[in-house]
């Protein structure tokens, strides 16, 4: 545990995240009333509840592509920088030290943030959203010296996104007495809407959501939509998100279906989802070597009951199943991406039955451990507050039976 010394100052939190901008995401949510990423509102929402409840709070956001810093009228205070969390430097350490923290919330495995807070006595919590799977030597290479930090005994608690993460980092070596499964809550419900019996009429459009970045797939996509066009299947790719569009837009004209992948930039939240209740298919063609907790666009193509085609990351392995809940291809493959399309252009009872299952689907990877309450249990630190984290951690019983089925999996 940390020096006791910050337990007794009045309570100072501050979270340290990777990318985002939550001064423009406020601004939004009050001129438009939409949020461009999922959970921007709750966030804003849950932090400043924190700050009128709890203590001082603020939130970094180290991509933010500018530096400011405002106090919001909720009490929480916004601030960005552009520097690297992973490298710290001295502006980025001299913004924590000014702002002396009490309570520090890496919000992924930082190993310089995390050093700094612990060599400052403050109470460190990470919250990630990471795989770490990346094969037995490149995991031992690249996170060996994180493992041996996140089982010091100075951090609380390591929380990661979904139970498949979580099971990741307890074969990197940390504890799982010490880790804590997470989630956002989710508003939609695919029970909220009828499963589909036949396709939507018209051209079928694939719907791929994320950055433009290789290792996420965008690449892939491109190919296998190629590749169906040359077997004579008359399809169009959506393309939604932000990154190397240059590049993307290259590989398009390369393949000859420039006149097919349509690039829409980033979107609302809510006019994302709307195109997934147009979209013939959602595609989540992530490599291996992306470190994906579970993407929200699983939650939200399940709740728009739209077909997933997915790759076989890791971290999807028993929340999708092939031709269950998912068709899921090879990574990195386009020919299998392409193939697990085309099933779903000629066999509408499978397309239906996809469909139909995503209510189960949705419903096997809820958690019930919320970020917002994760976070607040842990600021409060009264024994009812930590007697609740002890009974969320992945070694309790109530993951015993999860734990167990997944493990050899």
């Amino acid at each position: 545990m940390a020096d006791v010394t910050s337990r007794t100052r009045p309570t100072r939190v501050l979270l340290v995240q990777y990318a985002g901008d939550y001064l423009a995401a406020y601004h939004r949510l009050q001129e438009t009333g939409t949020e461009t990423y999922f959970a921007h509102r709750y966030v804003l929402e849950q932090l400043g509840l924190i700050a009128q409840t709890l203590g001082e709070t603020a939130i970094f956001c180290s991509h933010a592509g500018r530096w400011y810093e405002e106090r919001l009228p909720s009490g929480l205070t916004v601030m960005g920088g552009e520097v690297d969390p992973v490298r710290p430097s001295r502006r980025l350490i001299r913004v924590l030290a000014g702002f002396d923290p009490t309570h520090l919330v890496v919000l992924g495995p930082w190993s310089g943030i995390i050093r700094w807070g612990l060599r400052t006595n403050r109470r460190v919590l990470g919250v990630f959203a990471s795989s770490f799977e990346h094969g037995r030597m490149r995991r031992f290479l690249r996170y060996g010296r994180v493992t041996r930090l996140l089982n010091d005994s100075r951090i609380e608690w390591i929380a990661n996104h979904g139970i498949n993460s979580c099971l990741a980092l307890k074969r990197l070596g940390v504890d799982a007495d010490r880790i804590i499964p997470w989630d956002f809550p989710h508003t939609r419900h695919p029970m909220d809407i009828r499963p589909r019996s036949a396709p939507p009429p018209g051209i079928p459009r694939m719907l791929f959501v994320g950055s433009l970045i290789r290792s996420k797939g965008i690449g892939d996509a491109i190919a296998g939509l190629a590749h169906l066009r040359a077997r004579g299947y008359h399809v169009a790719l959506d393309v939604v998100g932000s990154g190397d569009l240059d590049t993307f837009r290259a590989r398009a004209r390369k393949h000859a279906v420039h006149e097919h992948v349509l690039f829409h930039g980033v979107r609302p939240n809510h006019v994302v989802f709307e195109m997934m209740q147009r979209a013939f298919a959602v595609l989540v063609p992530s490599h291996h070597a992306y470190p994906e907790g579970l993407p929200f666009t699983i939650y939200e193509a399940l709740s728009a009951r739209a077909p997933i085609v997915a790759s076989d990351h890791p971290m999807f392995r028993h929340n999708l199943e092939h031709r269950k809940t998912a068709m899921i291809f090879e990574a990195g493959n386009p020919t299998s991406l392409a193939d697990q399309i085309e099933q779903l252009l000629r066999d509408r009872s499978l397309y239906a039955a996809l469909s139909g299952a995503s209510q189960g689907a949705w419903e096997r990877i809820q958690i019930e451990t919320k970020w917002g309450e994760l976070l607040r249990h842990w600021i409060a630190d009264a024994s009812t507050d930590r007697a609740w984290l002890l009974d969320r951690r992945l070694s309790a019983d109530r993951y015993h039976a999860v734990v167990r089925d997944r493990a050899g999996g």
